[in-house]
């Protein structure tokens, strides 16, 4: 008995994007630009910038 053909990536893709258009369309990370960052983005900024 042989493994069934696993689909192509791109067909499975198209299919979720035919289900979920929503899952196309870019997100906003944060809405509201007055939000201070967390604490942690404030400690990889500063390691990143060494």
């Amino acid at each position: 008995m042989s493994a069934p053909t696993p689909p192509e990536p791109s067909a499975v893709s198209d299919e979720i994007l035919r289900e979920h258009p929503e899952f196309a369309e870019p997100h906003m990370l944060e809405d509201d630009e007055s939000v201070p960052p967390r604490p942690e983005e404030e400690v990889a900024d500063a390691v990143r910038d060494r």
